[in-house]
């Protein structure tokens, strides 16, 4: 059981990257190239659902794969990614209700979100000109907006979909 759940989840990881390197220029947002990280979305719900280990191995190998083929910075995808994971690892049973689980697992990724892009982007723009309250206002807000929206739609889908098994 253990090995058919974690190979549906390397096949789902391995068809994200494959859409996030190959398609999601196709909806950026504006001249600085924002796009939702559909990649982060399935580490911190891995995280979310599996725990702290889980979201980070799952998150550091996605983001390493991310860093090998953009071919910049390696390791920083998979720094940002790892923490995301972890970080929501610590929300895993948290929530009681299923209504308050829909709602809080939203926040939980626009927060999870907004720290793994505050790392990412502070260390990519090290040494540049670009202050701070720059970087977060153009890179790390409307990147975490977007990737939020998604995955309020991706929380629907599995809200809808965790109802019909239910039923």
């Amino acid at each position: 059981m253990y090995i058919t759940s974690y190979l549906k989840y390397a096949v789902a990881l391995a068809i994200l990257i494959v859409i996030q390197v190959s398609f999601m220029w196709l909806i950026a947002i504006s001249n600085y190239n924002i796009t939702p990280d559909l990649i982060i979305i399935l580490v911190i719900f891995l995280g979310y659902t599996r725990g702290h280990i889980a979201g980070a191995v799952t998150g550091f190998i996605a983001g390493f794969i991310l860093d090998i083929l953009s071919g910049s910075f390696l390791g920083l995808s998979a720094l940002s990614y790892c923490i995301a994971g972890f970080l929501a690892g610590y929300f895993q049973k948290q929530t009681t209700g299923e209504s308050t689980k829909k709602n809080s697992v939203i926040g939980i990724i626009f927060m999870c979100t907004l720290v793994a892009y505050t790392i990412f982007f502070l260390i990519y723009f090290q040494g540049s000109q670009i202050p701070f309250p720059e970087i977060f206002l153009k890179y790390v807000i409307t990147t975490t907006l977007y990737t939020s929206v998604f995955g309020l739609i991706f929380s629907l889908i599995f809200y809808r979909f965790d109802l019909q098994k239910s039923i």
